[in-house]
């Protein structure tokens, strides 16, 4: 078996031509399965696969390059998948990604999102002390 040394792999559904055989092949890994969705992808591509699936990264930029500016429209998009998680009784991990700084972060966990994932603010901000940076996203 091919050791990968990671817990969830993720993939965006518009990268498969069958993500079911896609999550399959994941499980088959024994490995949790993650799906991102780009700012523009609507949650009906996934829809019928929620009930497979451990993690939805929300894209909260297009992907490509750090230190893009945040964009609030995807926060109905996590709202909607804590009321479909809810409604589903699913188990499901919702991830933010793109642009998250001590200003948004807090939106994003209002929205529903329980992970956040911060590149250029804990890095760069207060002079790059990483672990004040954390501790403030944590703090919100």
């Amino acid at each position: 078996m091919l050791m990968l040394g990671a817990d969830i792999i993720t993939i965006h559904p518009e990268a498969t031509d069958d993500l079911q055989k896609s999550i399959n092949k994941i499980r088959e890994l024994n490995k949790k399965v993650g799906v991102s969705l780009n700012p523009k992808t609507k949650i009906d591509l996934i829809e019928k696969n929620l009930n497979q699936i451990d993690l939805i990264l929300i894209m909260s930029v297009n992907p490509g390059f750090g230190g893009q500016k945040f964009m609030p429209e995807v926060l109905p998009k996590i709202k909607e998948l804590v009321d479909i998680r809810k409604e589903q009784k699913l188990n499901f991990d919702i991830e933010i990604d793109g642009g998250i700084n001590f200003d948004n972060s807090k939106l994003a966990i209002e929205a529903g999102a329980n992970i956040l994932v911060s590149g250029t603010t804990i890095f760069k901000s207060n002079n790059g002390n990483i672990k004040k940076n954390i501790d403030l996203l944590r703090s919100v």
